[in-house]
């Protein structure tokens, strides 16, 4: 018996509150600075895109024991060897129910709520910094190993690769000018620098502990990171949310329930003498379980291995919570896996819907569009600046 599936999507940023754009002051020179500590570090790991993936392997394969769990996909290289993602390995479409099992002990996590909607990415991305910048003393140290590509590993490195190297975030004032053709345009590039704003004031709102083994970069960083991989949603007994501990002891009650059927039947098949007691055991689960759904128990989640995913907006992947294992369980349907030929054979894509995702968004946070295919690794400027001027034309294209 599981709780309610709850369906889970990636954090929007381009809601309705964006609406209200900053003032234009000079889109292209504002901020410029932001993001610049990380691009050496960025177009080193673009010439190494498999960096990160043995330690993660590695360390996924070390927490078998708390119930991590993973069947027939692994990680591999797409698109000419320029895209990272998930591959299924088996031919059998009947391996495709439970691929994954994250247990919740490799989950960072967050409080969120509607009233506060502002601080859970702020302290998400703390959290993430803390332990990326731990090495290998981290928990989590295998999933920093593959948002970092590799870079936290090593004590002396200063700034980590960016988790969406062409979001507009990374676009120079002159790529930049590109989207200024349309009014559609000029006000993604306004919600883009109101981002970057919003993110620089959460960051100077830190104390001065906060900022002291964390540079605005590697904030700034965390905050791509969580905007472009983390999902929202009522999961359940995460963090002893409002709510949480009911669930979690709802689904202790789970297994004891049933034995105390299975013992009961052995002593009275009829079980006319439990009928009543058993009745009320069956029924503590749900009890609690509807309380809790009273309560409310929202976080924002950031799961490792189902995050490798890329997105398909037709994907009929099942994400949900799952009390019985306490963990997150990652189920695919046939419109998941995108064949691909290349000079090893044929392979399959694993992809996962992020949901409704518009142009604005998915170019502001991730830094692709759909029907965009971006099959090279961009080892120069020359070759960024292609990739990003089709990202430009194709947006212009579709919405002015």
């Amino acid at each position: 018996m599981k709780a309610a599936v709850r369906y889970i999507l990636p954090c929007t940023l381009l809601s309705a509150s964006t609406a209200a754009f900053a003032p234009a002051t000079s889109l292209a020179s504002r901020h410029h600075h932001v993001f610049q500590s990380t691009a050496s570090a960025a177009r080193e790991a673009s010439q190494n895109p498999k960096a990160g993936i043995d330690p993660f392997e590695e360390w996924f394969a070390s927490n078998s024991s708390n119930g991590a769990r993973v069947s027939n996909i692994r990680h591999t290289m797409f698109q000419s060897g320029s895209l990272r993602g998930l591959e299924f390995t088996s031919k059998s479409s009947q391996d495709l129910n439970r691929v994954a099992v994250i247990p919740r002990k490799l989950v960072l996590s967050a409080p969120y709520s509607e009233e506060d909607e502002n601080e859970w990415d702020t302290k998400l991305s703390c959290r993430l910094v803390e332990e990326c910048r731990k090495g290998k003393d981290s928990l989590y140290y295998g999933y920093c190993a593959l948002l970092t590509n590799g870079a936290n590993l090593d004590p002396n490195c200063k700034s980590y690769p960016s988790t969406a190297p062409d979001a507009l975030r990374h676009w120079t004032d002159n790529q930049k000018s590109l989207l200024e053709q349309s009014e559609k345009g000029k006000k993604l590039l306004k919600a883009e620098q109101q981002q970057r704003d919003k993110w620089n004031k959460k960051y100077d709102a830190l104390t001065a502990a906060e900022k002291q083994n964390m540079p605005s970069s590697d904030f700034l960083w965390a905050m791509e990171a969580v905007h472009s991989r983390a999902f929202r949603g009522d999961f359940g007994a995460l963090d002893g949310g409002e709510g949480g501990q009911l669930r979690k002891l709802a689904s202790l009650l789970l297994p004891l329930s049933a034995l105390a059927f299975g013992f009961a039947y052995a002593a009275d098949p009829g079980m006319n003498q439990y009928y009543v007691p058993l009745a009320v055991v069956a029924a503590a689960p749900v009890v609690l379980t509807m309380i809790a759904n009273k309560k409310g128990s929202k976080e924002a989640v950031m799961l490792p291995l189902i995050d490798s995913a890329n997105h398909l907006q037709e994907a009929d992947s099942v994400i949900e919570f799952d009390p019985s294992v306490d963990g997150f369980v990652l189920s695919l349907g046939r419109k998941c896996l995108v064949k691909e030929v290349d000079e090893t054979g044929e392979k399959a894509q694993v992809c996962i819907s992020y949901g409704l995702r518009g142009d604005s968004e998915l170019l502001v946070n991730y830094g692709f569009l759909r029907g965009v295919n971006m099959d090279k690794v961009a080892t120069d400027d020359e070759e960024r600046n292609g990739i990003r001027k089709e990202l430009a034309e194709t947006y212009l294209s579709r919405n002015t």
